[in-house]
């Protein structure tokens, strides 16, 4: 009986690492990436796209996805990040509709930061839409990556 509790014990540990994991995932998508995301979406829309910002919590991989598309068109390219609680790893995933290109990178939950985030934003808009996010140079200066 002293084993079966032990084996209880660590089973509800384990629960409660795994409620503390998809939480950090969950705080670092929501209040750390979310905010420069509908930063970015905002100048976005001040130059003329169509931008959605969708926070996704539900599911065992929870994500925040950045649509954008040009007026008029259908096609949508986006940038997530997507969880992965299992493997506590998160995927930075960039899709360009225009090329069917689609870039993948996984990291550590650390990688959901400012500097990251603003780089790989910067990055995204450029490549897909020729658009420089001016006000990520007044943030960090050139040269601070």
């Amino acid at each position: 009986m002293n084993t079966l509790r032990k084996l209880h014990d660590t089973h509800e540990l384990h629960d409660v690492s795994d409620d503390s994991t998809r939480q950090a995932f969950t705080l670092a998508l929501s209040e750390k990436a979310r905010p420069l995301f509908e930063e970015a979406a905002s100048y976005a829309r001040n130059h003329d796209l169509d931008v959605v910002v969708d926070l996704v919590l539900e599911h065992d991989k929870p994500r925040l996805i950045l649509a954008v598309s040009r007026p008029g068109e259908d096609t949508v390219s986006s940038y997530s990040l997507v969880a992965n609680l299992a493997s506590q790893r998160m995927l930075h995933e960039e899709f360009y509709a225009d090329s069917g290109d689609i870039h993948r990178q996984e990291s550590l939950l650390a990688s959901i930061n400012e500097k990251v985030i603003d780089t790989r934003l910067a990055n995204f808009f450029r490549k897909g839409f020729a658009l420089p996010l001016d006000y990520i140079n007044e943030r960090h200066p050139i040269g601070f990556w």
